[in-house]
């Protein structure tokens, strides 16, 4: 295994006081998986005095030394070195209340989640695997170490961890573990939502979200309650015969793995078992659903404490996931409401994830139609379309100078001016923009508010 710099340096430094020392967790797990590691742990019988003695001529970070961490930093890189250690008795389904060091190798990596992270490796003993943590990463399984329902008990995001590993790795979970899971999922809810909310967004953005969607919505259902009714709801419309919940796992697998993406299409639908109604043909029809799914997006990553620019966003793209704008003029008018990257996002990554989780016979009609939206949108980028205020060849001082009165009267002759660019009727230069001003001028200012 090819280590770090630092993370070789940490070892041999710890091995030639004449402590144990290993490479664990996620970098050999990652290594074995053919993933460069991004980042190194030690796991070493040296106290956390030990450590700070050896390194004592480097720059150290103390804050997890309660637990018996400490990250060195060589040459930049941070690499945390952790005492073998066993964890005590769980009260939170988080933390435990002590911890306890100078066990063995063994024991330390016992105390781990899955098999798949409770391997260790030195380039003195190669690696050491009491698990069969390898043998499961060469058949993609997912076990807990040791009994599943102990794991889970004492650390329940571990549940959120399993469900992203699998989502990332393409790991099948073992069937032990994935009973725990189902079984167990209720712990979630003593849990911060933060750190589900972290696990959710890795989780989404892995090559394999939308089967652990499908596999797991119960597990979703505790922090995204209206999962459930996604689930139990088929859809009988010519584009789908399917349910929503699979609809919207299949969208989201159809997205690129952005994390605005990813969220846009697992709630754009959400709202739709609130809107059902029957049409005058018996089939389903769901009037406003995109606004309303907005709606209850925006409540959803409120509750699960999700950054605010980022929830905007994903509520833009959820609004106007189903909107449809093949002409210049169009695809302009909702440029200038939301905004040239939402536009564009949305008829070139939304809209066609959406139809392509979708079952209709016309799909590839619609796909070339959504095809070419998205290229008149992309060259009405490139050459500097105008869709907003700033873009215009005049100002509001120069408004002013015409006579124009100052507060609603001058935002509405820009609007105006503005609206009559993209609709073809004025070319955006400011001798042609001057011209038109003159001529509103009387009728604006004597418009009352």
């Amino acid at each position: 295994m090819e280590l770090s710099k630092g993370c070789g340096y940490v070892l041999s430094a710890l091995e030639r006081s004449g402590f144990e020392a290993y490479a664990v967790g996620g970098c050999v797990r990652n290594y074995l998986l053919g993933i460069k590691p991004k980042d190194y742990d030690v796991a070493t019988s040296a106290l956390p005095d030990d450590i700070l003695r050896v390194f004592n001529s480097f720059k150290s970070i103390t804050n997890g030394i309660k637990h018996g961490t400490v990250t060195v930093v060589v040459d930049g890189e941070q690499v945390e070195v952790t005492t073998f250690r066993a964890d005590g008795e769980y009260k939170d389904c988080r933390h435990p209340n002590a911890v306890h060091l100078g066990v063995s190798l063994k024991e330390d990596l016992s105390r781990r989640d899955f098999t798949v992270n409770a391997i260790a490796y030195s380039p003195k003993s190669g690696i050491i695997d009491p698990f069969g943590g390898a043998e499961d990463i060469k058949r993609r399984v997912l076990r807990c170490v040791g009994e599943p329902d102990k794991r889970f008990s004492e650390d329940a995001l571990r549940i959120m961890r399993a469900l992203r590993f699998s989502a990332q790795y393409s790991f099948e979970i073992d069937c032990d573990t994935a009973r725990s899971i189902h079984e167990n999922k209720g712990l979630l809810k003593k849990i911060a939502v933060e750190r589900i909310f972290k696990e959710l967004s890795l989780l989404l953005c892995g090559d394999f979200a939308g089967k652990i969607l499908c596999e797991y919505s119960d597990v979703f259902s505790v922090f995204i309650p209206q999962l459930e009714a996604c689930n139990t709801l088929f859809l009988t419309g010519e584009n789908h015969r399917q349910s929503l919940l699979e609809h919207i796992a299949r969208s989201v697998d159809a997205v690129s793995p952005s994390l605005d993406l990813r969220l846009a299409m697992l709630l754009h639908d959400i709202a739709k078992p609130l809107c059902i109604v029957q049409g005058k043909d018996g089939q389903q029809i769901f009037p406003n659903h995109g606004e309303k799914s907005a709606e209850l997006a925006g409540e959803i990553l409120k509750r699960l404490r999700a950054p605010a620019e980022l929830t905007k966003k994903v509520c833009l793209l959820c609004k106007y996931h189903d909107v449809h704008c093949e002409t210049e003029i169009e695809i302009k008018r909702l440029m200038r409401d939301i905004g040239f990257e939402t536009v564009l996002k949305i008829l070139s990554e939304v809209r066609r994830a959406d139809i392509l989780a979708q079952n209709g016979c016309d799909k590839e009609k619609r796909l070339k139609r959504l095809s070419h939206s998205a290229r008149l949108c992309r060259e009405l980028i490139d050459n500097h379309a105008c869709v907003s205020l700033k873009q215009l060849k005049i100002s509001g001082d120069d408004l002013l100078s015409l006579g124009y009165s100052r507060g609603i009267a001058l935002g509405q002759a820009l609007s105006l001016l503005l609206d009559e660019v993209i609709e073809g009727k004025l070319v955006n230069d400011k001798d042609s923009l001057i011209i038109r001003s003159k001529e509103l001028i009387g009728k604006i200012n004597s418009a009352k508010p």
